[in-house]
């Protein structure tokens, strides 16, 4: 049942030649779909980690010691795929004490976007090697995307542990300053920043991609700073609008209590899923209804008026968690933007799978 070193150099090798790809695509997606969208993180509802977005300072695969493959083969199907991470995932069950073996099943979960499990492997190995830096940041980044993007908590904490740790630790500084821009704290996710960009030098690519960040930064700052002027009006909607009537099927009502968490939002039909318009309630105002408009829009490029259909959803969370869980209750409904559809009923009757 152990895990020999050419058994697990086959086996990594052999995931890795199938997984390679679809990382490669992930990380390429992540960082053009959310460029930018961190800026939005202390007032969205749903905020999506940049948590590939450090391989664009790094250039590759090698900011968490993954593999490069180059060599040769024919794609697996997904069935393939997860039969080979349970077969990895079955010798770790009669080996537990391999801490590599735990580590390589994490990042196959995290390809696979199974990110319970991930953590769940990445707990195990911290247990066999301690804290160590680069172990607290994969779990770090790992945690956040199981809590829909958000770094705030134990994900921040981690971070924090590893840079206690490992000072001038280049990812640990990076998801520092996400984190405390997460939670408005500029200054400071600046200086962290700051401190990364000593590491290279100013004709660097590297160097411009920080000082992009400390940028943004900058421009939140001053936006807060002028966010208090009396004479500010409030944000006039503009563009496509949709107005929805929100109702809670009568299954539900002993499931639920009233301070759950509503989450009413619209994502496009095709393409990226990132909401483009949000709105967060609670049971005890159901039924109730709301509009969702282009003011609402995380990025200005992406808004309701910027697709043809959209994908409303209203979705019960006891945890006020964003990312969907199995079981919550919920309700969806695709519509087109191009014409004027009136109060749209979305009635909550369905669960997340």
């Amino acid at each position: 049942g152990v895990i020999t070193q050419t058994q697990f150099d086959a086996l990594q090798n052999e995931l890795m030649l199938h997984l390679h790809q679809d990382l490669s695509s992930e990380r390429k997606h992540t960082l053009d779909e959310n460029k930018g969208r961190w800026l939005a993180l202390p007032i969205a509802v749903f905020v999506p980690l940049l948590s590939l977005a450090f391989y664009s300072i790094k250039g590759d695969l090698r900011a968490f010691d993954v593999p490069t493959v180059t060599a040769a083969g024919t794609p697996k199907t997904a069935a393939d795929i997860n039969a080979m991470v349970e077969k990895l995932a079955q010798k770790m069950a009669q080996n537990p004490q391999d801490p590599q073996g735990w580590i390589m099943l994490a990042r196959s979960y995290k390809v696979l976007k199974r990110y319970p499990d991930a953590v769940n492997a990445l707990r195990k190995a911290r247990v066999l090697l301690g804290d160590d830096p680069q172990m607290l940041l994969q779990l770090a980044d790992v945690l956040a995307m199981q809590n829909g993007g958000s770094l705030l908590g134990e994900p921040a904490d981690l971070v924090a542990k590893a840079l206690a740790r490992d000072a001038n630790n280049d990812m640990g500084l990076w998801l520092s300053g996400l984190a405390k821009a997460e939670a408005g704290q500029f200054k400071a996710a600046i200086k962290d920043w700051q401190t990364l960009q000593t590491h290279y030098k100013a004709d660097e690519e590297d160097y411009v991609q920080v000082q992009k960040l400390i940028d943004q930064a900058n421009e939140a700052l001053n936006e807060a700073s002028g966010a208090s002027t009396p004479a500010a009006q409030p944000p006039v909607a503009t563009g496509k609008t949709l107005h929805l009537a929100i109702a809670l099927d009568d299954k539900f009502k002993a499931q639920v209590n009233d301070n759950d968490t509503v989450f009413i939002y619209a994502q496009p039909v095709q393409g990226g899923k990132m909401p483009l318009a949000v709105v967060k309630k609670q049971v005890k105002e159901l039924p109730l209804e709301v509009t969702l408009d282009d003011s609402m829009a995380m990025m200005p490029a992406m808004t309701l008026s910027s697709v043809a259909n959209v994908q409303l959803s209203a979705r019960v969370s006891k945890s006020g968690n964003a990312t969907p869980q199995s079981g919550e209750p919920i309700g969806k409904k695709q519509v087109s933007t191009l014409v004027d559809s009136g109060v749209i009923p979305l009635i909550i009757s369905d669960t997340v799978p």
